[in-house]
């Protein structure tokens, strides 16, 4: 297998629009990375690149210390799932699977076969192997294009959403056997897809790309719990993390919906920031309103319901909150500028299953202190990461 090393690789639309803006990301060798990002454009150009069918304006590739950049496709040896498909529309689906492997000179064919035999079974291809692209459904032929993939031999491996045509009972068990063959056969990947759900559940290290930089690179935990900018903790999750803006009042920062007694974390966190974004996961919302709740620190407000939904073993509680027109206007203009929707006029608590909540009801909240992050609302910087 390969490693990878991408060095300040730009790339720009023909009208001049970055679409990768000098990224660096590093792939050790028989390593799995996810890209996640919103924007579709950016990941698949960042694979295109990497695999030479998109030229960068700048910036190196580097595939185990070589730099390949100027190398043509074929010589980079590298597998890639297109997002669409690519397949050979004249060729049955045993062909198509075999194609590529087939270009290999002294590939082994009793080898070869044994991958097709267990590739097939594994992405339940077998009935359908004498079959054309133009007889299969959107989901079999997404299955064909990552069956090729895996089928071959490479250098380096490139999914582009490779899930996205599975249905949601099939989905979960296709990308489970695609991870655990890649590893198992410690295989240098990169999978960008535009499910954040998805590349969290992965288990491998996770990159964020948003306007065309790497944001934060980590494991899900790590990004997860310690979201190194504004977008990234309002891009991941799912409700993403509650953003409020908090103004500093004496020794208090004041929010919407509470005030935030200032402790020495948030002291050091803020300086002289008299504005600040604060923000707290829908888990760490505390429902303290039919039980005493004892959180050293935590900080308690009562506010209205405005709506529930129920999700199983919990329920998400959505809390209602007037913003200054004025302040809504800036956070506007904060949005604008990560282009990206991060701010609600309603706090999500997630609350168990077996609480009684309505619409309409008063609901006590307590946020342990510890857990509220606070972010640069013109820079995005966590600053409470230190």
């Amino acid at each position: 297998m390969s490693s990878l090393s991408l060095r300040g690789l730009t790339v720009t639309t023909a009208a001049g629009l970055p679409l990768l803006d000098e990224v660096d990301l590093e792939v050790a060798d028989g390593e799995q990375v996810a890209i996640i990002g919103p924007s579709a454009t950016a990941r698949t150009a960042l694979l295109r690149t990497v695999v030479g069918l998109q030229e960068p304006d700048s910036g190196e590739i580097v595939v185990d210390d070589v730099e390949v950049r100027h190398h043509a496709p074929r010589r980079r040896d590298m597998a890639m799932v297109f997002a669409d498909y690519a397949l050979h529309p004249r060729r049955d689906v045993l062909d198509n699977l075999t194609f590529a492997a087939t270009l290999r000179r002294g590939h082994d064919r009793v080898e070869l076969a044994d991958r097709v035999e267990q590739v097939a079974d594994d992405l339940a291809l077998r009935g359908i192997l004498g079959l054309k692209p133009s007889r299969l459904g959107e989901d079999q032929r997404q299955r064909v294009a990552i069956g090729r993939a895996l089928v071959r031999d490479a250098r380096l491996w490139l999914f582009d959403d490779p899930f996205s045509a599975q249905s949601e009972r099939i989905r979960p068990h296709l990308r489970s056997v695609v991870m655990h063959w890649q590893a198992a056969r410690e295989r240098t990947s990169i999978i960008a897809t535009s499910s954040v759900d998805e590349a969290l559940s992965l288990n491998v290290r996770v990159a964020v790309l948003h306007q065309g930089r790497i944001r934060q690179i980590g494991s899900p935990q790590e990004l997860y719990e310690r979201p190194a900018d504004m977008f990234v903790a309002g891009y991941l999750g799912s409700p993403p993390m509650n953003l409020l803006p908090a103004f500093r009042d004496g020794d208090q920062l004041v929010t919407p919906l509470a005030s935030i007694r200032i402790d020495q974390r948030i002291e050091q966190a803020i300086g002289e920031r008299s504005v600040v974004i604060a923000g707290v996961r829908p888990e760490q919302c505390i429902d303290a309103t039919q039980d005493a709740v004892n959180v050293t620190g935590g900080v308690e407000f009562t506010t209205g319901v405005d709506d529930v939904e129920w999700r199983g073993r919990s329920q998400y509680a959505f809390l209602g909150f007037d913003l200054d027109p004025a302040l809504a206007e800036v956070l506007d203009e904060v949005e604008d500028m990560f282009e990206f929707d991060l701010f609600q006029d309603f706090l999500v608590a997630q609350v168990p299953s077996d609480h009684q909540v309505r619409p309409g009801q008063s609901l006590r909240v307590v946020l342990p202190q510890r857990d509220i992050a606070l972010f640069d609302p013109e820079t995005g910087e966590n600053l409470t990461l230190a």
